[in-house]
């Protein structure tokens, strides 16, 4: 046989792990999402007229409905994250039930907070309460984020683990390409720096949803949580680019054995 070819058998293995690399694509382009638009930036457009209208005149009636405008965007949001835990595909269960624990629990807060604005009777009792619609809940601060970024942790997890169990099976044929005869130096070096690749990736997130996970409203409050977000983003950027490249590499270990 000559060396530098491989059996046809073993070449449609190779075509195998080619195609389950193109599978083990789509967990990586989800591992690359939590990179969403800015969600206060998004958030400050709405109840611009009731907001308008109460530094006008902050007459009790004016200041009940923008609290009012305000919670309910609030809610408005809350059910639009709860779809989109309950679908995201690389949840661990332990975090999807965090994730809606969370939600669910702030809208309960919210909807409790609702019902002590629309009782107030005074513009006093009005501006303690309004504020607290941000500061006890930070919706689009906090708790979008945390959705965002813990989605993204988990599906770097389950891409890296995709891939890794690719690596191993290119392993496997690596080792059966050398005992052919076959020159596998190419193709070794190749799964080596894979291997390298999906170490760093799998290190920038593990524990990752756990921290993320424990933060909570007062944690933004007091300047704690915003670094920590930013930390994460940054994080799963770069696990993210470890990954492509890992794919790459698994590319070339095969193109290195046909």
């Amino acid at each position: 046989m000559n060396p530098s070819r491989l059996p046809k058998r073993t070449l449609a293995v190779v075509a195998g792990a080619l195609l389950s690399l193109m599978l083990a694509g789509s967990v990586l382009a989800a591992s690359g999402g939590s990179a969403a638009p800015d969600a206060a930036a998004a958030a400050a457009r709405p109840c611009a007229t009731q907001r308008e209208a109460a530094r006008k005149e902050p007459s009790v009636a004016n200041l009940k409905t923008l609290g009012d405008c305000e919670i309910q965007r609030r809610l408005v949001t809350l059910a639009r994250l709860q779809g989109g835990v309950i679908a995201a595909p690389f949840l661990t269960s332990l975090d999807r039930q965090a994730l809606l624990d969370r939600i669910r629990a702030t809208r309960t807060g919210l909807t409790g907070l609702k019902s002590e604005i629309d009782a107030d009777t005074t513009v006093a009792e009005l501006k303690v309460d309004l504020p607290r619609i941000a500061t006890e809940y930070r919706v689009y601060l906090l708790l979008a984020p945390q959705v965002n970024l813990v989605r993204g942790a988990d599906a770097t997890t389950a891409a890296a683990g995709r891939l890794g169990q690719e690596a191993q099976r290119l392993q496997q044929l690596i080792d059966f390409a050398k005992s052919q005869g076959k020159d596998v130096t190419a193709a070794q070096a190749a799964l080596d720096a894979m291997d390298h690749d999906l170490a760093n990736a799998r290190a920038q997130v593990t524990g990752l949803s756990a921290k993320l996970l424990a933060l909570m409203p007062a944690d933004w409050n007091d300047g704690s949580a915003k670094p920590l977000l930013d930390a994460a983003r940054a994080a799963e950027r770069s696990a993210h680019a470890e990954l492509v490249s890992a794919r790459k590499d698994a590319r070339a270990v095969i193109a290195a054995l046909k």
